[in-house]
């Protein structure tokens, strides 16, 4: 398989990973908050509850099974909360300009680039480097 498809590949299952948390983290504010928990802190609750079964599971598929580690966690999370940061930021800039929908967009989008290039070039950058090589060896 070329460096470009692979390439591709991981981007899809990163957007495939993206989308399940997003309805994890959306399941757990909304049964939160029909608990009586505030929607803000239902809201912050499921991200961080989603943002380790995204980890879970970009480990495991996103970029190939490459492996727990604290240190790989600890930085994961990390890039998580400033791609809520990034999210949070370009929402407030361009939701008064684009509306609500577009803003939202606007700001998921953004903060998912964020996380994907942190991951994919410094986090799980190990882990590209053996996958591509087993795929070069196997072929």
């Amino acid at each position: 398989m070329d460096v470009i498809r692979e390439h591709r590949l991981r981007i899809f299952r990163f957007a495939l990973v993206g989308a399940f948390c997003f309805a994890v983290q959306y399941a757990i504010m909304m049964a939160l908050a029909q608990l009586g928990v505030d929607l803000s802190l239902a809201n912050a609750a499921g991200f961080v509850l989603s943002a380790q079964v995204n980890f879970a599971l970009s480990t495991a598929f996103t970029w190939g099974g490459s492996g727990l580690s604290w240190l790989r966690w600890a930085s994961y999370n990390s890039t998580a909360l400033l791609g809520l940061a990034v999210n949070t930021a370009v929402f407030s800039l361009v939701h008064p300009v684009l509306g609500v929908p577009l803003g939202t967009a606007a700001g998921t989008g953004a903060g998912a680039v964020f996380t994907y290039l942190v991951c994919n070039f410094l986090i799980f950058r190990q882990a590209r480097r053996v996958s591509t090589v087993e795929v070069e060896i196997s072929a």
